[in-house]
């Protein structure tokens, strides 16, 4: 863990070795429900919202179901053995400080008993000091995974009145793309979860950016009509654009008649 701590930001740390294989990292398939959420929440912390959602959306209902129990049992992370380390060394340093700080007052104990209280207190303070050391280095160094454990629930979590994306989710509903997949997904798997909101985002994101190829000339056209197109309407052709008449244009038609 310490090797690790020092190796990141390099050319050699996790972050950067992720990056070069497109984070890939296959998983063996878990044993038991607190093991494949687990492995989810290091997914998680290792991809984009958008890649751990197709991943998880490829589930069933029942996992999806179990995965989202396993959140409500634990909603937060248990801590590592060498975490949970941390107040086991603050007792051993300050034992060792409170050692070193009271054989000097020990006045009825010989020279070679000060010497050894004085040892044993320092080598005490020494353990202490290693065990929290590494202990808060290791809770630094799983903070990433405290975070992801979160969110992997808010994946998980069904859109209910509980959620917090529920009205971000509801938004979208207006734009036909993700109403299409909102029903697909109602018909085909069951209930709305956090991580459809994060498909469906995705759907109407893509679909913005492909109406932002279309020509200029094309879309200033569509905007200065006096009566709006249907969105949902196929694209206008290049052909009967220039045909359409500005409201300009129509009230010098009118003035002239």
């Amino acid at each position: 863990m310490l090797i690790n701590q020092l190796l990141a930001g390099s050319l050699l740390s996790n972050d950067r070795l992720m990056e070069a294989r497109e984070y890939y990292s296959p998983t063996n398939q878990a044993k038991s429900a607190e093991q494949a959420f687990a492995g989810w929440t290091e997914r998680v912390s290792l991809q984009s919202e958008v890649g751990s959602a197709r991943e998880m959306a490829g589930l069933t209902e029942e996992e999806l179901s179990e995965m989202e129990a396993e959140f409500v049992r634990c909603p937060k992370r248990a801590r590592s053995a060498r975490a949970r380390a941390i107040p086991t060394g603050a007792v051993l340093a300050l034992l060792g400080t409170v050692g070193i700080g009271a054989h000097s007052f020990l006045s009825g104990t010989s020279e070679a008993g000060r010497q050894a209280i004085l040892m044993t207190s320092g080598v005490v303070l020494l353990a202490g000091l290693v065990v929290l050391a590494v202990s808060v280095l290791s809770a630094f160094g799983a903070l990433h995974l405290e975070l992801s454990h979160g969110t992997t629930g808010l994946y998980f979590g069904r859109l209910d009145e509980q959620h917090p994306w529920l009205y971000k989710a509801a938004t979208l509903r207006h734009h036909p793309a993700a109403e299409a997949y909102r029903e697909r997904v109602l018909r085909e798997r069951g209930w709305l979860r956090g991580l459809d909101y994060v498909m469906m985002k995705e759907t109407v994101r893509v679909h913005d950016a492909a109406e932002r190829t279309l020509p200029t000339r094309l879309v200033a056209e569509r905007i200065q009509l006096l009566q709006p197109s249907d969105e949902s309407a196929p694209s206008m052709s290049h052909e009967k654009a220039p045909s359409m008449a500005r409201p300009k244009e129509q009230i010098r038609q009118a003035g002239r008649q």
